[in-house]
């Protein structure tokens, strides 16, 4: 698919990443694990907590704590969807230039864990990938933009999970 300019594929945004396999620490991506929780939980922490998924937080009668959670999310996903979003998770790839419905299912469904998203924040030039267990990950295209998002991510009530990357 070409971009609105012509000259290039938004292929180019999403780099082959098998998060299995590839070490994020190799100097080739800048990167940031968000969370609604302001550390990484331990494997008790995370089998005691009754809001780490929607499905458990539902089965729970956690929906409530578990939706201001959500609402965290989306607060900073439709934020920096201003300029655009190019999906490629779920496909098919292409470009949604404004925050419509189409685009708060694509991270509905990706935050409660039912279909994993795979976009390009074109604002930011930022690839977030979604993930499990409340926590998502930002691939940073370029640099300069690392310190607004992690002040934009902080003012939305998110945490950046230590790293040694960014």
């Amino acid at each position: 698919m070409e971009n609105p300019s012509g000259n290039s594929s938004y292929e180019v945004h999403f780099p082959d990443l098998d998060l299995g396999e590839d070490d994020l620490n190799d100097g080739r991506f800048k990167y940031l694990n968000i969370s609604i929780f302001d550390h990484w939980l331990t494997e008790e922490e995370a089998e005691d907590s009754r809001i780490t998924s929607y499905s458990i937080a539902r089965s729970n009668g956690q929906l409530h704590e578990y939706m201001d959670g959500e609402k965290k999310f989306l607060k900073l996903y439709r934020s920096l969807s201003r300029q655009g979003v190019v999906c490629n998770r779920p496909g098919p790839l292409r470009r949604i230039d404004i925050a419509d419905a189409e685009l708060n299912q694509v991270f509905i469904n990706s935050l409660r864990e039912e279909r994993l998203m795979d976009v390009f924040f074109v604002s930011c030039k930022v690839r977030a990938l979604g993930r499990y267990d409340r926590t998502d990950l930002l691939i940073i295209e370029d640099a300069a933009f690392l310190i607004d998002l992690k002040e934009e991510i902080a003012s939305v009530g998110l945490f950046v999970l230590n790293s040694d990357n960014a």
